[in-house]
């Protein structure tokens, strides 16, 4: 028995199918190349040609993935193109920048800065120098109708010849202040002109102030007071517990203490 001829066949032909469309896709490749520099054909011969041709499915999802692929090549490459161009432009400004001299801007100094700059003393407190002389000063001029008994505690921070000048200075009145039952005491106000020398461990400073003197408790009388001293650092220890020793002083009371106010111009705008 022969095999039924249309049965064999027909998976061939069946399958023959997709080759004859390539083929023809191949040959149609072939014609468009070969008449790639030939002239257009004649008005006539756009009447045959159809307005629209309808895509296989297969062939126009090909083409859409196509696409998509095209559009984010250009978007890669804008990117790409924007990062080149951006580093580029560091580059000639890097290089620019190494040939060109630096400019220095120096901005005024802080507050902070410049509290530092005025108090700050290198191994002197401008705190405990403000705290002795306000604790020691005082000392040489507190006066009562019973004597000075306050100026002994100054013994050991001033110098022997400040001692012996005050002690003479409140002794010359003494009859007089118990008679009339006086008082006297000293008020600092302002310590400006600080200058510290680290070498000889010594600090200057100008003191301004005010003496108060008070006859029979009901009269009052206020001189201003100057005064220009050099203090002798001290290391702080259990025998001597002070940082400073006052190893010169000079003051004024009254009218002449004001004048002196001229020579210092911290003084002028405290």
């Amino acid at each position: 028995m022969q095999p039924n001829l249309q049965t064999v066949f027909e998976p061939e032909a069946a399958s023959a199918v997709p080759e004859e469309s390539h083929l023809l896709q191949a040959k149609a490749f072939l014609d468009r190349w070969r008449n790639r520099r030939k002239r257009p054909a004649a008005l006539g011969a756009a009447e045959t040609v159809p307005a629209a041709i309808t895509l296989p499915e297969n062939v126009l999802r090909h083409y859409r993935n196509f696409a998509w692929v095209i559009y984010e090549q250009r978007v890669v490459m804008l990117v790409l193109v924007f990062l080149a161009a951006t580093t580029g432009w560091v580059w000639v400004v890097a290089l620019r920048l190494e040939h060109k001299p630096p400019v220095v801007i120096r901005a005024p100094a802080s507050l902070k800065e410049a509290a530092a700059a005025f108090y700050g003393m290198t191994d002197i407190s401008y705190d405990q120098l403000v705290f002795f002389l306000h604790g020691c000063l005082p000392l040489l001029y507190t006066v009562d109708d019973g004597g000075h008994p306050l100026l002994p505690l100054a013994e050991g921070l001033i110098a022997p010849a400040i001692y012996e000048e005050a002690e003479k200075r409140l002794n010359t009145d003494a009859k007089e202040v118990a008679a009339n039952h006086m008082t006297q005491s000293l008020t600092l106000t302002g310590i400006s002109d600080v200058v510290a020398d680290t070498r000889s461990a010594r600090a200057a400073a100008y003191v301004r102030g005010y003496v108060t003197v008070t006859v029979g408790h009901d009269s009052t009388t206020i001189f201003p007071w100057r005064a220009q001293v050099v203090l002798q650092a001290n290391p702080v220890s259990r025998l001597n517990p002070y940082p400073f020793y006052l190893a010169e002083f000079t003051a004024k009371v009254g009218p002449d203490a004001l004048a002196w106010d001229r020579t210092h111009s911290s003084a002028l705008n405290p």
